[in-house]
């Protein structure tokens, strides 16, 4: 097999895998929840739910080693360390989900 041919092969079923992706329910501060599927590890890319929307957040790189995640068209950011994650409106410049952490449980799996 020549390696043009592999490669659609190959996104097709890592992008198949991705889709497949448990997603994760995360309590954030005020009684507000997020859900998240995908590995924000290794994806390039990761489902958000907020508010009963999904929103498709591509990987963007940082120089401080926060895993950050955009979705342009909404302006929201996906900001995750080690021990919480924060979603912030970039367009009117304020948090809208602080403190999220998943359920240890959650996390297991």
């Amino acid at each position: 097999m020549r390696i043009p041919t592999l490669i659609p092969v190959l996104a097709t079923v890592l992008l198949a895998q991705q889709a497949h992706a448990k997603a994760v329910d995360m309590q954030c501060e005020l009684g507000r929840q997020v859900s998240v599927a995908g590995d924000v590890q290794l994806d390039s890319a990761i489902d958000l739910n907020w508010k009963g929307k999904q929103y498709r957040m591509q990987r963007v790189n940082t120089s401080t080693g926060a895993l950050r995640f955009e979705d342009q068209s909404s302006g929201l950011v996906w900001i995750s360390i080690p021990s919480k994650a924060m979603l912030l409106d970039s367009k009117r410049g304020e948090p809208v989900a602080n403190e999220c952490k998943a359920d240890r449980v959650a996390l297991a799996r």
